[in-house]
């Protein structure tokens, strides 16, 4: 005999491993997910020990992992056109005992699939007699069209995710494979799993960030710990300071053809100031032909910049800084931008001739900063720093939402490739 892992929705469990926590299990959680409490079963002493997350948490990272809604809806209509093909086929061969399911695929589609999830899920163990011949094939034990992408796949759970409108939570039961011998008590599955697979794309390395310095790394890396903690293991950082990597937007594009011609198999994304050397160099990189796997993303223009002090030749103005002097600093909070009541200026540094346009900085870039990690160790909810720090918040949606366009693709990719090699 041996033991069991569970995934479940709930109190629900949806599907199980036995002896092993699978890697597609591992991506959805990460190591601060995990929980030791007291055991459901009165009578057993030993805890349970679980990773636990919302159903929101939950769905955002299998958008990182490329597992959207939209590839989800994607691969069902492609399963159910592929099934029907094959069944009828069977019936132009004259099988009459695949009549009664061919029609009930023809009867079947995305939509009513959907609608069927959760019931059958629900009561898959209890029912003895299927309503119907749909019915039936939903709660096969072998070839379930529960599970159209394979059993226990990310596809799958998150298919029955997204039909499952009502859970709360989800949750990686681990207790069994402890107490069956398999897990030791201590052991830190989800982060163990996640360092052991840096190097492979899927599922559990995460996206390395890159930026113009270690100042813009800094920024970003612990931002996301605190703005979004729930997916920063899904993301490593670019050290620059570790053996003293050069740092500026020259820098950042040498890097990025590196990687490129070196056919570097993780997925990185690199983010570029909305300054005008930085547009110019996310302008020149987007213009090569990148692997998919990387991904090239500028700050996002925000309302703060639109109308901001700069100080320069002609005098004081303000003026629409984005795409000109908006580097990682004026995305750090008023708060920390502003000095004895008032922003601190962008001062304008020079001309950048290729672009022909003027570069500038924010004054104090090293006490802005200062201040924004300061302020921002404060916070233990991150819905209200979320809330303090708006335009931070800008520029991890649009990395989130590049990753996510990338990941999306390559999940494309491999399915096709998985269907083109069968």
């Amino acid at each position: 005999m041996g033991s069991y892992c569970s995934i479940q929705f709930d109190e629900l469990e949806v599907c199980i491993s036995k002896s092993v926590v699978p890697d597609i299990f591992c991506a959805i959680f990460q190591e601060a997910d995990r929980l030791v409490r007291r055991s459901r079963d009165e009578d057993d002493e030993d805890p349970d020990v679980v990773y636990e997350a919302t159903r929101d948490v939950v769905l955002a990272r299998l958008d990182l992992l490329g597992c959207t809604n939209t590839v989800v809806k994607e691969r069902l209509a492609a399963w159910l056109e592929a099934e029907r093909a094959t069944w009828e086929g069977y019936v132009a061969n004259d099988r009459e005992w695949a009549l009664e399911t061919a029609q009930a695929l023809r009867e079947l589609t995305p939509e009513e699939w959907y609608v069927r999830a959760p019931e059958v899920l629900a009561t898959r163990y209890e029912r003895e007699e299927p309503v119907d011949v749909i019915d039936r094939h939903m709660r096969d034990h072998n070839d379930s069209w529960l599970w159209f992408d394979g059993y226990g796949s990310l596809v799958g759970l998150r298919a029955l995710l997204d039909a499952c409108h009502d859970v709360k939570v989800v949750t990686l039961d681990i207790t069994a494979l402890i107490g069956g011998g398999w897990l030791d008590k201590d052991e830190k599955v989800c982060e163990t799993r996640r360092e052991a697979d840096v190097l492979e794309p899927r599922p559990l390395a995460p996206t390395v960030v890159l930026g113009e310095g270690s100042s813009d790394i800094r920024v970003l890396q612990r931002s996301l710990a605190v703005l979004f903690p729930e997916r920063q293991d899904y993301f490593s950082f670019f050290n620059h300071a570790e053996l003293s990597v050069d740092g500026g937007t020259t820098y950042l594009v040498k890097f990025l053809k590196a990687f490129a011609a070196a056919r570097a198999p993780f997925r990185m994304v690199a983010v570029f100031d909305n300054d005008t050397t930085g547009l110019q160099a996310y302008r020149q990189v987007s213009t090569l032909r990148l692997p998919d796997n990387i991904i090239v993303v500028r700050l996002p223009d925000t309302e703060l910049a639109k109308a901001y002090p700069t100080v320069g030749p002609q005098g004081r103005h303000v003026v629409d800084v984005n795409g000109q002097a908006a580097g990682i600093e004026l995305y750090l909070g008023r708060a920390a931008l502003t000095a004895d009541g008032e922003l601190r200026p962008v001062r304008w540094t020079g001309y950048n001739q290729a672009a022909r346009a003027y570069q500038g900085e924010v004054e104090a870039k090293t006490e802005v900063e200062s201040t924004f990690l300061d302020a921002l160790a404060t916070f233990s909810n991150p819905a209200d720093a979320r809330a303090a720090f708006p335009e931070l918040v800008s520029v991890w949606e649009a990395i989130f939402r590049a990753v996510e366009r990338s990941a999306e693709s390559a999940e494309r990719k491999l399915h096709g490739r998985v269907r083109a090699e069968a």
